[in-house]
């Protein structure tokens, strides 16, 4: 019984023992799970996500400066999509990397800081809030707290101020101010009728994202105008402010004498500025999955805006009398003319062809050519052509005497306005040898001289009409049995056909501009996209979305017959609407269009990758437009 007591004793022992063993290792496994909850804690804790601005406090003016700090990251991290922004035009400058050294517990510890840094552009006055930045670091979220901000006109009314504008809010003319610029120049402001003045018109840009730009418009009472070349975009720093600029250039003539007011000059376009909308088109943008564009693109609106420049006074003299040569015909500016005759070995009553070329500076659209006219000649009427920079004509005229031995001399008169004077070029007299015609070269019969002299009753034996309809019909009879007859027939109507049909395409393409511009749409625009690639591989980021929106642009105004300064992105996305185009290649178009204006005009950027999908896109939205757009 003792015994049995014992073994009893021994088993309660070494099981309260194991027991106790055991709660010592949950004991053990719940205090390392805790540790370890405590240094992820610690760990998490260590990494921190700050905004900060450089005021709290900005005038319309100015760009305020929002930097998004991550401290404990040793991690790449890419820059942080902002949200909506009321009141500010958001662009990114780039990122910033620190790294500092503390002492803890006597052992050097690194910190590392990375900064992602903002210029925010105020839109329009009043105090908004920069509301809080989320950002995700190994599946941990992290967010700022929101920023209160002031914006005001200027520093005076900043001490008085003490209420809000409204928000979503486009931006006013007044904020405007020194940030869109117009400067028209003219070369010189005392001019004579009728001379020619070279104009340039250059719309200034600073910080503020403008699209749609318009052609200059003003009145031309009492001018006449060029058409405008192609804009140049550049740059230019103005009182220590640099601006992007878009150049147009043209040249005026005055036709009226007396003091004369030019301007002012008008641009219109649109300014892009945060609305705090997500997505303006109310819809999804179903082809790219989701609102994929809603952090930057869907986030901005536009509103028209008109800049003005100021009037600029010209003074118009009227051109001297003194030393006006009698042939003088208004032509006003620099020329060289030139005249030649060929050939120069004719026979009475044959043609001659007299041909000019005017080239230099001044107004070819009112500017005559001299006509030629002298006893002896009969002369035909002078066929003028255009060319790039002048004029070319040609006139036949034929000598009716063989006593003829030159063509007078020919003379062009102008005004120089830089001397202020008349010049005269003259061309010629141009020698020239006329012979008669010889006794052999009058008119005769060619084929009947020799033509044997028969009795007029073997004549009409030999061609009686009874015999050569015979002879007619039994060629014909061999003629329809003949396979080779009856391809070649073939040949010839096919042939007659395809040339009936080519050269009614011909025809339309010279009569029909709409038709030609429709036509060969695609295959310039497609052309015209060569060079994007080299756009890309050097990450000129600027040139490849300027080419897009060019390609992309021209390529409509070819389908509609238009030019492509006259469309806007609001009415490309109406026209398409009203083609048939479905939605989500409107919004494609559309999205496209303004990627590329911000990029261009608002200073945005893009990535290698970014600019080779864009790239597609474009190709990718032309091809599909061709098989709609008719």
């Amino acid at each position: 019984m003792v015994e049995n007591f014992k073994k009893i004793a021994s088993s309660l022992a070494l099981l309260a023992m194991t027991q106790t063993l055991r709660q010592t290792k949950q004991l053990g496994l719940l205090t390392l799970a805790v540790l370890m909850a405590a240094s992820s804690v610690a760990r998490a804790d260590a990494i921190t996500f700050e905004a900060t601005v450089n005021s709290p406090r900005v005038s319309i003016d100015e760009a305020l400066q929002l930097t998004l700090t991550f401290t404990g990251v040793n991690q790449d991290l890419d820059p942080v999509s902002l949200p909506a922004l009321d009141g500010f035009s958001a662009k990114y400058l780039g990122p910033q990397t620190s790294t500092s050294f503390v002492m803890v517990n006597g052992n050097s510890e690194s910190h590392s800081e990375r900064s992602f840094i903002y210029n925010l552009f105020p839109n329009k006055i009043g105090k908004f809030q920069i509301p809080p930045i989320s950002a995700t670091i190994a599946g941990q979220v992290y967010t700022t707290k929101p920023i209160d901000v002031e914006v005001f006109e200027s520093p005076a009314q900043a001490q008085a101020s003490s209420g809000a504008s409204d928000q979503n809010q486009a931006p006013s003319a007044g904020s405007l101010k020194d940030k869109i610029l117009i400067m028209v120049a003219v070369d010189k402001t005392n001019v004579f009728l009728n001379e020619r003045v070279p104009l340039s018109i250059k719309l200034l840009v600073n910080g503020v994202p403008v699209r749609d730009i318009q052609f200059p418009q003003f009145d031309k009472t009492g001018i006449v105008v060029d058409d405008f070349e192609k804009p140049q975009q550049g740059s230019q720093v103005v009182n220590g402010t640099s601006y992007d600029t878009v150049e147009f250039k043209t040249n005026i003539y005055p036709s009226h004498l007396g003091d004369l007011t030019f301007g002012p000059v008008q641009i219109q376009g649109n300014i892009v500025y945060k609305t705090g909308q997500n997505n303006p088109f109310g819809q999804d943008n179903g082809f790219f999955g989701g609102d994929v564009f809603n952090n930057f693109f869907d986030s901005y609106a536009s509103r028209p805006v008109t800049i003005t420049s100021q009037p600029i006074q010209l003074h118009v003299s009227p051109l001297p009398q003194e030393n006006r040569p009698p042939d003088f015909t208004g032509a006003i500016g620099q020329f060289d003319f030139q005249a030649g005759v060929s050939p120069l070995q004719v026979k009475a009553g044959d043609p001659l062809t007299l041909k000019m070329e005017l080239k230099g500076s001044g107004n070819f659209k009112s500017l005559k050519m001299p006509v030629f006219q002298a006893p002896g000649f009969k002369s035909y009427e002078l066929q003028i052509k255009d060319a790039g920079g002048g004029k070319t004509a040609e006139q036949v005229i034929i000598p009716a005497l063989a006593s003829i031995k030159e063509v007078p001399a020919l003379h062009f008169s102008y005004f120089d306005p830089s001397i202020r004077d008349y010049k005269t070029i003259t061309q010629g007299p141009f020698d020239i040898l006329v012979t008669a015609p010889g006794p052999d070269q009058e008119f005769k019969a060619i084929g009947f001289a020799d033509v044997s002299r028969e009795p007029s009753i073997l004549l009409a034996n030999q061609f009686s009409f009874g015999k050569m309809f015979n002879d007619i019909r039994e060629f014909l009879k061999k003629l329809g049995r003949s396979i080779w007859f009856w391809t070649g027939l073939g040949f010839i109507v096919v042939a007659g056909v395809s040339y009936f049909l080519w050269r009614r395409f011909q025809d339309r393409l010279e009569n029909d501009p709409a038709f030609a511009r429709n036509l060969r749409a695609v295959r310039e625009a497609r052309q015209a996209l060569l060079p994007a690639e080299e756009y890309i591989s050097t990450g000129k980021s600027k040139d490849l979305y300027a080419l897009l929106s060019k390609v992309l642009r021209d390529y409509l105004a070819n389908k509609w017959h238009q030019t492509s300064a006259a469309l806007s992105v609001g009415e490309i996305s109406g026209r398409l609407r009203s083609a048939g185009i479905d939605d989500t290649t409107v919004v494609q178009v559309k999205t496209l269009l303004e990627q590329c204006d911000m990029v261009c005009f608002a200073g945005g950027s893009s990535d290698q990758s970014m600019m080779q999908r864009d790239l597609s896109r474009a190709q990718e939205l032309i091809t599909r437009l061709e098989k709609s757009l008719k």
